[in-house]
């Protein structure tokens, strides 16, 4: 049995049923699945007999700066990458097989599921082949970007220094020109993951520093291609390139993820090759940002649905107490806890957030997939709503993938809290998908202030739209006309009133940006994002809802709802159907309520936090 329950049925009928990807990736439903049993695979081999262990060993640093990864890193790394699946998104012309992004998500979660820190290392190397691709030249392309999509090399991500934080535009890394596009440069990175470690012989950092005499702040920011060796003149990395690792982080959790601060040119002999013109560091530097921003979110989300896998088979083993239903009586027999109402509530909680998530990021994938193949207004319209949804997948997915975990962890009790359970490990791990890669207060700010600000609100009311036409087409007089179950109409309805209560919210925030409250608004940001996700994973649930009751009634499934759980009982794919149908309905009834409270919370008015004296 595998040590980490994959989702493997949910997982397949997003894909399959809910999205339809084989209709419009190109590849067929035989070949999509191979990949995922290839993925699946791999992790149960591989990476789930490492997790736990490379939490308790974590990395070490020598002294000479060089970095050990715990035991079995280096040996999976190797496996990834002969199985090929390092290379499944960046295109051919760089060595890539250029699969879609969708499937890479799906792959993803399988990875992060079985162990989060192991793919720091591969997500990232990824992500850095794939912004060479499409914004370095041809020969940075051939030089470097074929070894990140063999992941020969890896790649990192050079943002962060010390005091600056989040605050990328009051970088001090300096690059002063050699010729073309070679630069010299000095500076440091703090919080970088993977900058040192033995999976590979060089490490390719991708850096933000200021070209001497160029602008302050983000804007006056250029990137650049640092390798920790370079190349002599037959391209073996063998030229040391003033590149030192000077300290690893000792963290909460993905203890087997090296973070460390890496220090450029301390001797005066460190060079970096310019990505694209001067001063764009920043816009290049978001095309690794944003892919990292929805797998950052899928690891909350990943994590998550790891969880409610434990959690789940706990309940049904653990047994615990006489069932509440006997009132005071106490009984010889004891039941297993996933009896108890209590265990119960939480166990649909996190099958509920953690499914939600992932329709989403799935959805998502899908949308980059469409937006890569269109073209004039279509590929405006794409790229629109996926403004909206990346920090949705971010923040949203991060959040509810942590409080997931957390509420899986109750499920065990105090046995939760004990390592050899595992899932103390997930909500340590999960933790930090709400920090890196800008905090979700940041991805806040950027939805409201940036991706629903900047058009007057037009991609945010377009994807409204869409919830509340979906809601009113399966509720009210429509319903009957619809064929919706009668059992998911008030569902309907509900998800209705909730989409036109983020309008209302919306516009009293847009009024206030009109204003110029810019306080006020920035108040508002997390409770309104967080509203924004609770709606749109209502949305997918019922999508999915209507799917699943539509194949209960092809099956013969019963109407009435103790004669269906009967009928479901002992057969895996009824029950499966009917677990979708009643997931949605916990979600509305029992999760979705949260927008009320939310919603008070969105108030551009209320300044209480900045009038307190703390």
């Amino acid at each position: 049995m595998a040590e980490y329950p994959l989702q493997m049925r949910d997982i397949r009928f997003v894909l399959f049923e809910h999205l339809r990807a084989q209709d419009e990736l190109g590849l067929d439903r035989d070949t999509l699945d191979a990949f995922l049993e290839a993925g699946r695979g791999f992790c149960e081999e591989f990476l789930q007999p490492i997790n736990q262990s490379g939490d308790k060993t974590g990395c070490r640093r020598n002294p000479d700066g060089t970095v050990v990864t715990a035991p079995g890193y280096a040996q999976a790394y190797a496996q990834w990458r002969e199985q090929g699946f390092c290379s499944m998104r960046p295109p051919e012309a760089m060595g890539g097989q250029g699969l879609p992004q969708t499937l890479a998500t799906a792959v993803d979660e399988l990875v992060i599921a079985s162990c989060c820190a192991f793919h720091n290392y591969t997500g990232l190397t990824r992500a850095c082949a794939n912004m060479l691709a499409r914004k370095a030249s041809p020969e940075q392309q051939q030089v470097w970007g074929t070894k990140l999509t063999s992941a020969e090399w890896q790649g990192t991500m050079c943002l962060t220094e010390s005091g600056a934080g989040s605050d990328v535009g009051a970088s001090r890394t300096k690059a002063f020109p050699i010729e073309g596009d070679r630069y010299r440069i000095e500076g440091e990175k703090v919080f970088i993951t993977s900058g040192e470690h033995d999976l590979t012989p060089n490490v390719v950092h991708i850096v933000l520093a200021r070209v001497e005499g160029d602008p302050e702040g983000s804007k006056g920011l250029s990137i650049f291609i640092v390798p920790k060796l370079r190349l002599d003149a037959s391209g073996q990395p063998t030229i040391p390139n003033d590149v030192f690792c000077a300290g690893i982080e000792e963290k909460m959790g993905i203890h087997g993820s090296v973070t460390t601060t890496m220090k450029f040119g301390e001797n005066g002999g460190c060079e970096g090759w310019l990505i694209g013109e001067r001063r764009q560091g920043i816009e290049i530097m978001f095309e690794i940002m944003n892919e990292e921003r929805v797998v950052v979110g899928q690891q909350g989300q990943a994590l998550a649905a790891s969880a409610y896998g434990l959690a789940l088979l706990y309940s049904k083993q653990r047994h615990q107490g006489s069932s509440i239903a006997a009132g005071k009586s106490i009984t010889p027999e004891k039941v297993a806890i996933i009896e108890h109402p209590d265990v119960r509530r939480m166990l649909l909680t996190v099958k509920a957030q953690s499914e939600a998530a992932r329709a989403l990021l799935f959805l998502t994938g899908l949308l980059i997939d469409r937006e890569e193949r269109a073209e004039g207004d279509e590929r405006r319209k794409l790229s629109r709503r996926l403004g909206i949804l990346t920090p949705l997948c971010k923040a949203w997915g991060s959040e509810v993938g942590f409080q997931a975990c957390s509420t899986a962890m109750q499920v065990f009790g105090g046995y939760g809290y004990i390592k050899e359970y595992k899932v103390e490990q997930l909500v340590r791990d999960a933790r930090i998908a709400c920090v890196y890669e800008g905090t979700n207060g940041i991805q806040a700010i950027d939805l409201l202030f940036r991706k629903v600000a900047r058009d007057n609100g037009a991609g945010l009311m377009e994807l409204l739209e869409e919830i509340s036409a979906f809601a009113a087409a399966h509720s009210g007089p429509l319903a009957s006309t619809r064929a919706t179950p009668p059992g998911l109409v008030e569902e309907m309805a509900e998800l209705g009133r909730r989409t036109g209560e983020v309008v209302e919210v919306a516009t009293r925030l847009g009024q206030a940006l009109g204003k110029g409250d810019m306080n006020g608004a920035a108040m508002a940001a997390t409770p309104f994002l967080l509203l924004v996700g609770n709606l749109v994973g209502g949305w997918l649930l019922l999508q999915q809802a209507l799917l699943a009751e539509k194949q209960l009634q092809a099956l013969g499934a019963p109407a009435e709802a103790q004669a269906r759980v009967t009928w479901a009982k002992d057969d895996e794919e009824r029950a499966f159907y009917a677990a979708k149908v009643e997931t949605a309905r916990f979600y509305v009834r029992q999760l979705l309520p949260e927008n009320a409270w939310r919603a008070a919370q969105a108030n551009p008015g209320d300044k209480s936090a900045l009038a307190a004296t703390i």
